[in-house]
């Protein structure tokens, strides 16, 4: 019998001789087979998969922050300030994989050891939210936004060092969060329009204001500091995803007891996990270090050969995922509240840094077809919703606040860059929101029986009702033949229970 690691403390667990494999396939597997039997093996890919989330939001939190200011549609502002962006990406945007074309967003890491920050939001007159993770990627239910029905006025975001003083005025609304690093990710639908962004420049964006509570007590008469001095030795060029996976385990591990001594383990869930990670030296609020005498040799092996088989679950677990009947990946269970999945959470920080609950929004992808054959941009498809009410393959079931669109993206997860194309509008997604059938200048038609087809293809379909739902593919595809061209990529804002608990699934997309 496979000896097993447990990863949860639930039935979610990994075997061991999966693992193995995993090193095997990586030419990574001869390591002697004490050490793959060791207990510190053990410990430490549950350590690796424990502590991966926390090291992607630290590592992702440094690349946004080292700035000396706040840059607009750079997604970099440093700590405490608002990171904002004016206008929506187009195919040249690489900065971030599969970027939304129907929301502006608006974000921030804050740190909360010091005292409690203050969030004003303004008046919003559309679906938005301000999706509000701690440091080990769990979304607090208390983030403000449509779905929660959060009302204009001043938030106050406290951390666990809070100790009351100063005192939060009346009428702040308090979010308690567990970590002292919180990262807000804000997104604020646009159906695309200049008109649309100019409103949402002029009656959002310049009202949304952040603060400390002591200068929010004070009269909130604050200018955020500009001109900080910055760290050149702090990397930024490289990828958070691409900097974790290139430490070994004397790097990780030792980044990892530095993160926890800002940002403890979520107690008491986490408490019988803290003890194995005392037990290979990992300690929240101490050093960890390489070349201290007291760890032997064995135990150093056995922790570098973890660490190898900690990132070979994290990077390929995510394939186990079934695809459904049609072909679309969907996962709406669990995310945003862990709870004591951590190899799920650690998956899902590897993938999907920042997903959102599933309340809020549902996110589907497709790489194949009806058929089973990966997207080719030689061929033309069609994606047909049945009408709102049909008993399948209707139209994405969305609250009438919140919203849904299809986008097309190239194989890389950049949007499609067609310069061929009207310069005035842009033709990378297509949906419904509360602004009525259009994104990004698209404006989406209903069939006479209110179902809705979406033409993909590289050139545009006959004129008319085809015309006005053509989404069109790259011009360049793979010339590997067994991998797909592009991806179609569903988005679901306030999805309705259908979709929550899965009798929803998207219909196939068809030749």
């Amino acid at each position: 019998m496979a000896k097993q690691i447990e990863l949860t403390g639930r039935p979610m667990r990994v075997s061991l001789g999966v693992i193995i494999a995993m090193l095997a396939s990586l030419s990574v597997g001869q390591a002697p087979q004490e050490a793959n039997d060791s207990e510190a093996f053990r410990d430490g890919v549950d350590a690796y998969i424990y502590g991966y989330p926390l090291m992607m939001i630290g590592l992702t939190e440094r690349v946004a922050t080292t700035v000396g200011g706040p840059v607009l549609n750079s997604g970099r502002a440093p700590i405490n300030q608002l990171i904002e962006e004016d206008k929506l990406p187009n195919g040249s945007y690489t900065d971030v994989v599969l970027p939304s074309t129907s929301t502006l967003y608006v974000s921030t890491f804050l740190s909360l050891k010091a005292e409690p920050m203050v969030l004003h939001i303004p008046f919003i007159n559309r679906f938005y939210l301000m999706q509000t993770l701690d440091a080990w990627t769990n979304v607090s239910e208390q983030s403000p936004g449509t779905r929660r029905h959060s009302t204009p006025g001043d938030y106050a975001f406290v951390g666990p060092d809070y100790t009351g003083d100063p005192a939060i005025p009346p009428g702040v609304i308090r979010i308690d969060m567990p970590t002292n690093t919180v990262w807000i990710i804000g997104r604020i639908f646009t159906s695309g329009t200049p008109g649309d962004l100019d409103y949402l420049k002029g009656a959002v964006l310049s009202n949304l204001k952040l603060l400390p509570l002591s200068a929010f007590i004070q009269g909130g008469d604050y200018t955020a500091p500009s001109n900080l001095p910055v760290d050149p030795s702090i990397e930024t060029k490289t990828t958070p995803l691409h900097q974790v996976a290139n430490m070994d385990a004397c790097a990780f591990f030792g980044t990892l007891a530095a993160m926890l001594k800002t940002n403890s383990p979520l107690l008491p869930q986490d408490e019988r996990t803290v003890e194995r990670l005392a037990k290979i030296g990992i300690v929240p609020g101490s050093p960890f270090d390489c070349s201290d005498p007291s760890i032997d040799p064995q135990t150093k092996a056995a922790l570098q050969l973890a660490t190898v088989a900690g990132r070979a679950a994290v990077e390929n677990l995510g394939s186990a995922i079934p695809p459904t009947t049609t072909n679309w990946f969907f996962l709406t269970k669990i995310l945003g509240d862990y709870k004591m999945h951590y190899l799920i959470r650690a998956v899902v920080a590897n993938q999907a840094l920042g997903a959102n609950l599933p309340q809020d929004a549902v996110y589907g992808y497709a790489t194949s077809d009806s058929n089973n054959e990966v997207f080719k941009i030689k061929n033309k498809y069609k994606l047909h919703f049945n009408p709102s009410g049909a008993t399948t393959g209707q139209l994405p079931p969305v609250n009438p606040k919140g919203f849904w669109s299809v986008t097309i993206y190239n194989a890389n997860g950049t949007l499609v860059n067609r310069p061929d194309l009207p310069r005035n509008k842009q033709y990378n997604a297509i949906g419904v929101g509360p602004l009525g059938p259009t994104i990004q200048n698209h404006t989406a038609c209903l069939n006479p029986d209110k179902s809705m087809d979406l033409y993909f293809q590289v050139n545009p379909p006959a004129g008319g009702i085809a015309l006005c739902n053509w989404i069109p593919l790259p011009k360049k595809g793979n010339t590997d033949s067994t991998k797909n061209d592009f991806i179609v990529f569903l988005r679901m804002y306030w999805p309705d229970a259908g979709v929550l608990n899965g009798q929803w699934i998207p219909p196939a997309v068809t030749q």
